[in-house]
């Protein structure tokens, strides 16, 4: 059985050689998986869409290196009886850790206030979930909203006591509760002014362009619709924008390798020894800084951004795929090692947030 693996997963080598079959790596730009001819398993990332792909029978397994599904013809391939994969939920703590730059971002820019300002998850998943519970232990006043699952909403009619609003839901057209254009001009006619919206879900969740047309509201985007063919209109009117890589820590890309590692060594009943982790660490250490902030915001603003400041991360859109594609520098938070945190409270808060205290 050959071994078909994009170029640009990243730890592939590691991961796959331990199978001994062949490989090859193409390029999503230019892989055409209708020439295939072979009995194959095919490893892609969420930039590799098969609608309108017609997928071979030969293809035995179509494994994604992704937590998202929607750029996946499941019907297609069940029809075949071809089977698929995906690292589900792998990417879950990037992107938490991303909604923590931002919201560090946006206290010091004075944007929310973790005092008295109110949250609203919409999507309580694996990622909202996880938010949510952080977010409890900090004494940051939140709510999610999930028709699917246990939530503290069941409406979604009264936005206006939101100051921040974060969205994890998948991209969906059908089914009593669809989540294309949930932020649509209704929506954003219902949030107070000065609101602002962190979308980390999926283009198309977000209309944009109704938010064209809002005023006295803020966005932040890592995801849009077309890509990676984006409107430069609608960046210019985010208040922050980044190259869909929410999800994309070194931890977590490694994660969802692993995973998809697992997930074909399973389809093959090959039993594998995981090889050991390569992922390096960084130390940092506790300052007075970290003790400020606590006492002045609630929360360690600076050592998170000072671990990952998403700002740094917008970018020209023209660049976008370019960008995408060959990002793996950001350290998540489990490659922070926080030495002389002597004070048990903090040390507790700060491994909640994942860090490692040593």
């Amino acid at each position: 059985m050959k071994i078909y693996i994009d170029e640009k997963i990243p730890h592939s080598e590691h991961f796959f050689h331990s199978f001994n079959l062949e490989t090859e790596k193409f390029s999503d730009s230019s892989f055409e998986i209708e020439k295939l001819d072979e009995p194959c398993v095919v490893v892609v990332r969420s930039t590799y869409k098969t609608h309108k792909r017609n997928v071979p029978e030969c293809v035995k397994y179509l494994c994604s290196v992704s937590a998202g599904e929607d750029h996946i013809d499941k019907q297609s391939l069940d029809r075949k009886n071809i089977k698929y994969g995906f690292s589900t939920g792998a990417n879950a703590i990037a992107v938490q850790e991303y909604f923590y730059s931002c919201l560090s971002k946006l206290i010091l820019e004075n944007k929310y206030d973790p005092r008295k300002d109110k949250i609203l998850i919409i999507g309580a998943g694996n990622i909202g979930a996880g938010i949510k519970n952080v977010l409890d232990h900090f004494n940051i006043k939140s709510d999610t909203y999930d028709p699917f699952k246990g939530s503290c909403l069941d409406s979604l009619n009264n936005l206006s006591a939101y100051k921040l609003i974060t969205l994890h839901v998948p991209y969906t057209e059908t089914g009593d509760h669809p989540t294309k254009y949930l932020v649509d001009a209704s929506f954003l006619s219902k949030l107070s002014k000065g609101t602002v919206i962190i979308n980390t879900s999926r283009g198309g969740v977000v209309s944009e362009e109704d938010f064209l047309h809002s005023k006295d509201l803020f966005l932040i985007s890592d995801v849009f619709e077309g890509e990676p063919n984006l409107s430069s209109k609608f960046c210019e009117k985010n208040y922050y924008f980044t190259p869909h890589i929410a999800g994309h820590s070194q931890f977590s890309r490694y994660a969802m390798t692993r995973m998809a590692f697992h997930n074909v060594a399973d389809y093959l009943n090959i039993d594998v020894i995981e090889p050991e982790s390569i992922l390096v660490n960084k130390e940092e250490y506790q300052t007075k800084e970290t003790i400020n902030d606590f006492k002045n915001f609630l929360f360690p603003v600076s050592l998170i951004l000072k671990t990952y400041n998403f700002t740094k991360d917008v970018f020209e859109p023209s660049s976008f795929k370019k960008i995408r594609d060959d990002y793996n520098d950001r350290v998540g938070f489990s490659q922070v090692n926080i030495k002389d945190c002597n004070d048990p409270q903090i040390k507790k808060s700060l491994e909640i947030l994942g860090f490692k205290v040593i």
